[in-house]
């Protein structure tokens, strides 16, 4: 009984550092995965989307703009580019929180294709036309298709962190 007590801290000072951990080892699978075609898919907003929809409180806003930051520098793209997508997507699963809707695996699935639709053909817009004019838009949807094909494979280990460590030991 003592020894339960005893690493308790331990359990618990982990399962609030998971949620951000496990957001940074997808943000760097993203820049290992190979590209095919020159699409990258932005994997890191698979983990932004499912900690904002599950524990909000573990996974603050500045963690997603120095993702967003990170992915700037590392894409090449203007700074504040993809912080404005991580931020919008982290905002609009936040502000879902008010209104209880189901938290299933289709509804989440289905919420997260369409929220990422919207935010990637706008930030194609917008840098296609103040920027880079020969981007090539069947790459970003080619792009967006990686991102929700990836989308099951990586809800499924995020869930089981979810359940079994972060709300079990972080209340």
């Amino acid at each position: 009984m003592v020894r339960k007590s005893k690493y308790k801290w331990l359990k618990s000072f982990l399962s609030k550092q998971l949620p951000w951990l496990s957001s940074f080892f997808i943000l760097v699978l993203s820049f290992v995965f190979i590209p095919v075609y020159n699409v990258k898919a932005t994997l890191v907003l698979i983990p932004i989307f499912f900690w904002g929809m599950k524990k909000v409180k573990c996974f603050d806003f500045i963690f997603v703009m120095l993702f967003g930051f990170i992915q700037d520098f590392l894409d090449g793209t203007q700074f504040g580019f993809n912080m404005f997508i991580f931020l919008s997507i982290y905002f609009v699963v936040f502000y879902q929180k008010f209104f209880p809707l189901d938290e299933s695996f289709s509804f989440s699935y289905l919420a997260f294709c369409i929220s990422t639709l919207v935010l990637i053909l706008l930030k194609y817009f917008v840098i296609s036309s103040m920027f880079i004019e020969n981007i090539n838009f069947f790459n970003i949807l080619l792009s967006w298709a990686v991102l929700i094909l990836c989308y099951p494979i990586f809800y499924w280990p995020l869930n089981q962190i979810y359940e079994r460590v972060v709300s079990k030991y972080n209340a």
